[in-house]
């Protein structure tokens, strides 16, 4: 059989290379396809509300989205309150409680979402009547309640906790205060204390700014009639009272007259986030704005030339893109990636190198073709949703597009030549004229970013944007691994009272997504120990460490630890930092680094698994007050990092009674509920089974 297999594929090989030999030049490119984007109908009611109707009566459903063009809004000591308003715009009316808002909407099995420069609903049609009562209620009759804005401020300093260690934040924080500023909407900062001073006043104020009906523009899409639509429309919102909107004017960001290197020390970090970035004149619409677009997809769309480099070819990243906005206000390019620590410089290199290339080199028709190609597939796709036809006829109002912008679209894509793409890259792309953003370890990549900022020294910043000192490279004269351990031994108590302990019990509660667990931590001396969770009456896991055997419990499934994964565990044990020459610790120290705005040394503890570990300890009260684990995984090197906080002394001793874990960007604060020390602790509690 298999004879025959290969008879049929040299065959096909044989057909398919003659047809390569007989096939001299590809077919010419038809012509664009011609767009059909449907009907629209358009009417404005005597408050100015403009509404835009869609039939599609494929489905019997109806969607509605409401947009007020407005320009941004600059929050000043108080960022955060347009997320506010919009948030609680959806929380009860002065008719309806949420609860009530609630179970009406979902016994239409209706959706209805509001935003800070609008709404979205949609429903059955047979529901649309009702919907429209309840998306007006809403709209119209918001009541703005102390204990919502109290749970959005709950909620925002939550998500704010998490987000201070992710890189992707802090880049964002750093592009937005370097590009516009902290007196440019685009350019504030969401801060605990911005989110703190909100006031159910200012959500009103807002409101009452800003929801206005002459600046509104609705669209209908679905199951329905222009005239039905008009009757609804009429009944439901011709009641809302238009009123005036004040114009803002914000100056034009600044342009670079050569690159400027800024850094965010992220300590430990084994990867940095980079981007090249920048503000730019390009209007929505604009002439330029179709061939911009198009040639920042050659730089940095999809396995294109920035991925094609960084990614494939030297293996710097897992990818590598670059988008270019347009904005009535002020556009932005970045291009950017992750990327190792050892190849932060050659990446920007290459990512400017792409940029570069693009500004001297036509690119080939083939290439342009290709993301043309592309651009046409997903506008066609687009327009498989009804709704994209209400917006395109909305955005033709909002930003003075040609009548036949969207009908044109495609023939414009396909009309953009190579001396286009070259014109354009040539003025938006400025490979020499950038902000360079690194959030890493400064100490690893510093130095090799110094090159790309010739004139002047390198600017450090925190994790939102605000300029701050180079992370200290270097200790003080006379301090040593011994005398920072001395005086952390001497913060807690002394090493009278320290040694005094034998063992050591602890429990804490720790919250989690939808629940809260119990922690016990037991310990007697160095080598025995026992953490046992639990979640209610359920015990979710153990660990027990006795001389030289382990053992790891997670509900019902056992792990024996082996010689090395005893020795590592045993540095859980609070007591450990007093015989790390027995548990085979190396110890180094090299540095300090800022812990939360405070100098803290670095302690660099090697287990004798090979992991690092990092402790620090604060260079004014000697107390250690961060510890990160550090393990190789098989995409790289993966980080933990545990806060200590809250240190308060029980028997003559400090114990820190929160405990913060960073994982997966969020944080599982616990809490220290008590602490008792030298209860005589049995040995037979710490036998392994």
């Amino acid at each position: 059989m298999k004879k025959y297999i290969s008879i049929f594929f040299l065959a096909l090989s044989a057909a398919v290379g003659s047809v390569a030999q007989t096939k001299q030049t590809p077919p010419a490119a038809g012509p664009a396809p011609t767009i059909e984007l449907g009907k629209v109908e358009q009417f404005t009611l005597s408050n100015g509300l403009k509404v835009y109707v869609v039939e599609n009566h494929k489905l019997p459903t109806v969607a509605m989205t409401l947009v007020l063009d407005r320009d941004p809004v600059l929050e000043g000591e108080k960022v955060g309150l347009t997320g506010a308003a919009a948030y609680l715009m959806r929380t009860g009316t002065t008719t309806r409680s949420k609860d009530q808002l609630d179970e009406q909407i979902d016994f239409i099995g209706a959706t209805l979402n509001t935003s800070a420069t609008g709404f979205s609903a949609s429903s059955l049609k047979k529901h649309l009547p009702k919907l429209m009562e309840l998306s007006a209620d809403v709209l119209l009759n918001p009541q703005f309640k102390q204990e919502e804005l109290d749970k959005f401020k709950k909620q925002m300093a939550s998500n704010l906790a998490a987000s201070k260690d992710d890189p992707a934040t802090m880049e964002t924080n750093l592009q937005q205060a370097l590009l516009y500023g902290k007196n440019h909407p685009y350019g504030e900062i969401l801060t605990e204390k911005s989110i703190e001073n909100i006031a159910v006043a200012d959500v009103q104020q807002f409101y009452s700014s800003y929801f206005r009906p002459n600046i509104g523009y609705l669209a209908i899409v679905g199951d329905i009639t222009a005239k039905d639509a008009k009757k609804l429309v009429k009944q439901y919102f011709g009641k809302w009272k238009k009123g005036d909107v004040k114009l803002a004017a914000y100056p034009a960001p600044a342009a670079l007259t050569a690159n400027q290197v800024a850094i965010v020390d992220r300590p430990n970090s084994v990867q940095s986030n980079i981007s090249v970035t920048y503000a730019v004149d390009l209007k929505p619409g604009s002439p330029d704005a179709i061939a911009a677009t198009l040639m920042n997809n050659i730089l940095g769309g999809s396995f294109a030339r920035l991925d094609a480099n960084l990614r494939e070819k030297r293996a710097y990243t897992y990818g590598s893109n670059s988008n270019l906005s347009t904005d009535r206000l002020s556009g932005r390019f970045v291009a950017y990636a992750s990327v190792r620590n050892s190849v932060t410089d050659s990446s920007f290199a290459q990512i400017m190198y792409e940029m570069d290339r693009l500004r001297k080199e036509p690119v080939s028709a083939d290439e342009l073709k290709k993301v043309q190609n592309m651009m046409t597939g997903s506008f066609a796709r687009s327009l498989e949703n009804p709704l994209t036809v209400a917006m395109f006829a909305i955005n033709t109002a909002r930003y003075n597009l040609p009548k036949d912008y969207y009908a044109n679209y495609l023939k414009n894509v396909a009309a953009v030549t190579p001396a286009d793409i070259q014109r354009v890259a040539q003025q938006y792309l400025r490979p020499d004229k950038a902000y360079l953003l690194a959030v890493g370890n400064a100490r690893e990549i510093a130095d090799k970013l110094k090159p790309f900022n010739v004139n002047q020294p390198l600017a450090y910043y925190d994790a939102f944007g605000q300029k701050t000192e180079a992370p200290l490279m270097s200790l003080p004269a006379g301090v040593t691994v011994q005398s920072v351990l001395a005086a952390y031994v001497n913060a807690l108590g002394g090493k009278a009272n320290v040694e005094k302990i034998k063992d050591l019990t602890i429990k804490r509660t720790m919250t989690v997504p939808g629940a809260q667990l119990l922690v016990t931590q037991q310990q007697k001396g160095v080598d025995k120990s026992l953490v046992v969770t639990t979640y209610g009456q359920n015990e979710i896991n153990r660990v027990i460490i006795n001389g030289t055997k382990g053992a790891i419990n997670t509900q019902g499934q056992v792990k024996e630890l082996d010689g090395t994964e005893v020795q590592d565990q045993k540095l859980d044990n609070w007591l450990s930092f007093l015989s790390y020459d027995q548990l085979g610790v190396k110890l180094a120290l090299n540095q300090m680094e800022k812990v939360e705005g405070r100098d803290a040394y670095k302690l660099e503890l090697t287990l004798p698994s090979g992991k690092k570990s990092f402790h620090y300890f604060d260079k004014e009260t000697g107390l250690k007050v961060r510890e990160v684990a550090t393990e190789q995984t098989s995409i790289g090197t993966a980080n933990q990092t545990t806060d200590l906080k809250d240190y308060r002394e029980v028997n003559g001793i400090k114990f820190p009674h929160q405990i913060d874990l960073h994982i997966g960007g969020q944080i599982l604060s616990s809490k220290v509920t008590s602490v008792e020390v030298n209860k005589n602790l049995k040995d037979d509690l710490f036998k392994v089974k």
